[in-house]
């Protein structure tokens, strides 16, 4: 075994004690004769192209202690689904407060690849794992000498495991190499001290040829994500999105930003767009987008918790907009037509309490006084025109920040709107398929878009 010091040595001579205990009277033959083999791939789901997520299911750790110990993993799995490529579940208990049955529960609710998250020094703990759901070992190198990494590798391709190679150092990378490890992952933490350092992708991705690199540790932002995704395949992301108040949302605004699509219309357009945060609903009756109150109440039925709906009114009534509000719990009204501040004021008094209001400005005009609104939507005169505007004339604009930017938003340039520093992008007419009816094809192309490009597509440039 691998001369393990520091923290990292406490714990594998924790994790020693602890399976010595658990695997009284318990043989590998017995374990691998119940383990049917998996038909999921972590490395497939990371070589898809632009960057990938395996986002982590963690309570605790040495270096935090406590983070979300009363966490459930299935609720958890649930948010991160139709956002993560991967999940990574910790079922280390004594150091990070995980076990094997929040591995079985975050299978329950996630359709995709999840690697168990150990400190795997027993062939025992492979068999079990796959019998609790997992589909991936973490395999590390500071940990295990060699030999016993490549029985460890093995073991895990008995069962059609993928084995994520953790590594450090420019040592650890090369001995990754020669154990022809074909998925590895740089741990930016050096497990010594804690300490963090994202350099330490950039330096040890450049000796990885042709594998698929998975960056771990220490990236909080998708400025972060942008910095390391052209050196890497994908990233492990687990402590930032844990802490946040909503751990789903963190990860959707990690991978996507934040994106509302507008003029949803079917129960089926709101499936589509989970990894929105907003869906924007059309009460403009003469807009080929309009939806019913009845219809908006069925789609909202058939929408994912995590998207918030907003109603999207020209000059209405105000007692039309509070019973729109009232019904459909809306989260904010967006306002767009000659709406003034005493409109707004009055409108205010009727909505529910919490329920925003946003105002639609053309660009280049002023907006001072709208300025009562909670939020700021920058478009096109009147909106819906499908043209983008010219966004210099607001890239410096005080409230930009808070804002939403529209206007002829789609795959080929919502990268770049949302690089313009808004709150959230507002993408329209350009995943339509006809008027009225959305593409739920370029709806998924924009959110693909969204994603920072990978090592994959710098080395094909």
């Amino acid at each position: 075994m691998a001369e393990a010091i520091g923290i990292l040595g406490e714990i594998v001579e924790k994790k020693k004690a602890d399976l010595a205990e658990r695997y009284a009277g318990v043989t590998l033959d017995s374990l691998r004769s119940q383990a049917e083999p998996t038909t999921q791939s972590l490395r497939a789901a990371m070589a898809m192209p632009r960057a990938r997520f395996i986002l982590e299911i963690k309570k605790a750790s040495p270096s935090l202690g406590a983070i979300r110990t009363a966490a459930d993993p299935a609720v958890i799995a649930r948010g991160y689904a139709g956002v993560a490529d991967g999940l990574s579940v910790l079922a280390d208990g004594a150091y990070f407060g995980g076990s094997l049955g929040d591995v079985r529960a975050a299978r329950a609710e996630f359709d995709g690849p999840i690697l168990a998250k150990d400190f795997f020094i027993d062939l025992r703990q492979v068999p079990e794992a796959r019998l609790a759901g997992a589909d991936a070992i973490l395999v590390m190198l500071s940990v295990l000498d060699d030999e016993e990494a490549t029985a460890m590798i093995a073991e895990g391709r008995r069962l059609n495991m993928d084995a994520l190679v953790e590594v450090h150092d420019e040592a650890e990378m090369r001995r990754a190499l020669a154990l022809d490890a074909q998925l590895i992952g740089i741990n930016n933490r050096d497990l010594r001290d804690l300490s963090i350092d994202l350099a330490t992708t950039e330096k040890l991705a450049a000796l990885a040829g042709d594998r698929t690199i998975i960056s771990e540790s220490g990236v909080h932002s998708r400025s972060d994500v942008e910095r390391l995704s052209p050196h890497v395949d994908g990233f492990l992301v687990g402590s930032s999105l844990m802490k946040a108040d909503d751990p789903a949302e963190a990860a959707r605004e990690l991978v996507y930003g934040r994106v509302k699509l507008c003029g949803l219309r079917t129960p089926e357009d709101a499936k589509a767009a989970r990894p929105a945060r907003y869906a924007g609903l059309m009460f403009i009756p003469e807009s080929p987008r309009y939806i019913s109150l009845e219809e908006a109440e069925a789609l909202a039925e058939a929408a994912p918790p995590s998207l918030l709906l907003v109603g999207v009114f020209r000059n209405a009534p105000v007692g039309e907009i509070q019973v729109i509000a009232e019904r459909l719990k809306l989260h904010a009204v967006q306002l767009h037509g000659d709406e003034d501040r005493s409109y707004r004021d009055r409108l205010r008094r009727h909505l529910p309490e919490g329920t925003q209001i946003w105002q639609a400005v053309s660009a280049g005009r002023p907006a001072e006084e709208h300025a009562d609104a909670d939020r700021l939507l920058f478009d096109n005169a009147g909106g819906g025109t499908g043209e983008p505007f010219d966004w210099a004339v607001v890239e410096d604009h005080p409230a930009m920040i808070d804002a939403l930017v529209a206007g002829g938003l789609g795959a080929h340039n919502a990268r770049a709107a949302y690089a313009l520093g808004c709150h959230a992008i507002d993408v329209g007419s350009s995943v339509d398929a006809q008027p009225g009816t959305k593409s739920h094809e370029k709806i998924a192309a924009v959110f693909d878009a969204l994603r920072h490009p990978s090592r994959k597509e710098i080395s094909c440039a």
